[in-house]
């Protein structure tokens, strides 16, 4: 059985020809260590061609049988190469492990995603079909090929992967869960419940967190709430169960519980779910009627990444708080009102005080209200 998930196209496994002798000694094993150290370094920094040297030189003190550390090491040098854009090394190293051991299905089944990627589809289907086969037909390897060739338009192909898993009897917590991944994937969602509360009544945890997803999409957010709240209990700092809880409070008009989730979430999100949360985030404190909270939010974010919707609903909230927004980016300019400033004294002198807009009485939040009108 597999124990993690493999995100498509990144966590590549691979073997690298290393020699085989005898003996490994304390010094060469250092080195080895210290090689991987700096292309794990050269990696988080973005540099992943030196990261590819830096693994291969840590494979070069290898002299001897190949063990745990090579391996992983290889691993290592496998995903830089990639990333890298040396997508034929890539192939050429999964290639030399097949040789090497003709059982091992991940290597057939990461070869199988550079193939997919490179549009090699029949190369891709071959090493997948071998993958599959190899490693027993198992559940959670057929969503995942299912996941990638639907995700490359190939759904015919990809369709059969999932009917071959739902043929098979779940032998542990494992197989459930990803039985009722499947069944959530087609939209069969009393199916998906079913698997998934038996997988997580046998401790699987990612359990809880799908079933929570199945919920909120079936429009049951009080069971989803529930769901999310028991995940959060062992994973306090979950970004994206921070986020999913946040959303289901604002369409629920929560928006002071709103604010606290998605507060939480901001703090811990990768840069993929950052935007969700914070435009969430700035919706929550404007239903709320906090507009410079909002307005606060809005262009600390804007003042490192670009969101044209969150930018226009930025410079609305600066009319709401009193403030021209600030030019975020060189381009942008405060809006020049100069010439309508005089246009408006010149019309406020022939209109009488009696006719004018009494601010007590606006309501944000009237439907009768045309906040275009306003901007």
């Amino acid at each position: 059985m597999i124990r993690r998930r493999i995100a498509l196209f990144f966590l590549l496994t691979v073997f690298a020809l290393v020699p085989v002798l005898s003996g490994c000694t304390s010094r060469s094993e250092a080195a080895m260590a210290e090689y991987k150290a700096l292309g794990i370094s050269q990696m988080e920094e973005g540099d992943f061609a030196g990261a590819a040297d830096s693994f291969q030189t840590a494979l070069d003190q290898s002299v001897g049988t190949l063990g745990a550390q090579e391996i992983d090491i290889s691993y290592y040098k496998a995903l830089a190469l990639f990333l890298s854009g040396d997508t034929d090394g890539a192939i050429e190293v999964y290639t030399a492990l097949i040789d090497y051991d003709e059982d091992n299905w991940e290597a057939y089944y990461l070869r199988g995603n550079i193939y997919l990627k490179e549009g090699q589809d029949d190369q891709a289907l071959a090493d997948y079909a071998e993958a599959a086969s190899l490693n027993g037909n198992d559940p959670e390897l057929c969503v995942h090929i299912y996941e990638n060739l639907a995700n490359s338009g190939l759904q015919e192909d990809a369709q059969s992967y999932l009917d071959t898993a739902l043929s098979m009897e779940p032998s542990d917590s494992a197989d459930y869960y990803y039985l009722g991944d499947i069944y959530y994937l087609t939209g069969d969602y009393d199916n998906a419940k079913t698997y998934l509360l038996t997988a997580r009544e046998q401790g699987y945890d990612e359990a809880t967190l799908l079933l929570a997803t199945v919920y909120a999409d079936t429009g049951d957010d009080a069971s989803a709430r529930e769901m999310y709240e028991a995940y959060m209990e062992e994973h306090p700092d979950d970004a994206a169960a921070l986020g999913r809880l946040g959303e289901i409070a604002l369409s629920s008009g929560d928006y002071e519980q709103a604010i606290s989730y998605l507060t939480q979430a901001k703090e811990t999100a990768d840069e993929a779910s950052l935007g969700t949360i914070v435009n969430n985030l700035v919706a929550a404190y404007e239903y709320s009627g906090d507009f410079q909270s909002a307005y606060n939010v809005a262009g600390e974010y804007l003042a490192n990444h670009s969101d044209e919707a969150l930018q226009r609903e930025y410079e609305f909230l600066g009319t709401r708080v009193g403030a021209y927004p600030e030019a975020i980016e060189d381009d942008l300019e405060p809006l020049d009102l100069s010439d309508q400033d005089e246009e408006s004294s010149n019309e406020d002198e022939s209109i009488d005080e009696s006719e004018s807009l009494d601010e007590d009485e606006y309501d944000p939040y009237d439907d009768s209200y045309d906040e275009e009108d306003d901007r």
